[in-house]
């Protein structure tokens, strides 16, 4: 694999595991200067001494995406040791729970993890990403392109990105800043594990909830490398004009066509019989 034409530095957030991490890892191989985030700083240190002892130059440092000051803290220490060229805002959790049930508290922690804690991360790095006509990546998910079941507050939050990620392309352009927003399908990544489910046993939706969970859990088991995530990621830094959104995995570009073509109710009769609602 060829190394960039020039040195460029990467902050990937969220690059602990899953497809942050296949990101984190494919950029190093490749050549670009990398900085990954975990919110636990000791996890941080443990990682970068894992990536030393396999000779990879790739280090992690520490961030809270709900801490106002863990963002500014970072931004002013990145951009003491250079700058960076482009940022790959990956970080994010999921709440699977009825809407019902699940509280506002939760509702707040699932935005702030999503959207406002990447958000206000990109905005503390625009001036220098406007200095050095950088680029912004968001990792979405084809969940912002339509509502799932149990999802709709992680559904809501990818929606928010993509509509940010256009926003934010078209007032980027004439300062030579490029915007994609990647909108992966489901991938082996741990991720519906590692979600936060509200569950009541007494709930009038629990027959449905349980199908729901039992169907995505079998999606990830079942789900491709995100390898494939990673390897796309690094084509669009390499792209002097991206794309403006970019879906990827197994028939996600079909899934799209058949979003756009069918009419609503045939849209979600394809999503219930998908996550086993009937």
């Amino acid at each position: 694999m060829n190394a960039p034409s020039c040195h460029k530095s990467v902050l990937v957030t969220g690059s602990g595991t899953g497809i942050g991490h296949a990101i984190a890892t494919r950029l190093t191989d490749a050549g670009y200067g990398v900085i990954g985030t975990v919110r636990d700083a000791e996890r941080a240190r443990a990682l970068t001494a894992e990536a030393a002892a396999t000779s990879k130059p790739l280090r992690f440092l520490s961030l809270d995406l709900s801490s106002a000051s863990s963002i500014a803290s970072l931004v002013v220490e990145v951009e003491a040791a250079g700058g960076i060229d482009i940022v790959v805002n990956n970080a994010g959790h999921g709440v699977f729970g009825a809407i019902e049930e699940v509280d506002a508290t939760l509702v707040a922690r699932q935005f702030e993890a999503n959207v406002f804690g990447p958000l206000e991360l990109t905005r503390r790095l625009l001036p220098g990403l406007r200095a050095r006509k950088g680029q912004i990546i968001w990792i979405g998910s084809l969940a912002g392109r339509i509502s799932l079941p149990f999802q709709a507050h992680y559904s809501a939050t990818k929606s928010a990105i993509s509509s940010l990620s256009d926003a934010l392309r078209m007032e980027l352009r004439p300062h030579g800043v490029r915007v994609t927003c990647v909108e992966p399908g489901d991938f082996a990544t741990g991720f519906t594990s590692a979600r936060q489910v509200v569950a009541v046993a007494s709930s009038p939706y629990a027959p449905q909830h349980a199908r729901c969970l039992a169907a995505v859990e079998k999606q990830e088991r079942e789900a491709p490398s995100p390898d494939w995530v990673a390897n796309l990621v690094e084509r669009l830094c390499r792209m002097p004009n991206p794309p403006s959104r970019v879906a990827v995995g197994e028939s996600a570009r079909t899934l799209c066509l058949l979003l756009r073509l069918l009419p609503d109710r045939l849209r979600e009769l394809m999503v219930r019989k998908t996550y086993a609602q009937g």
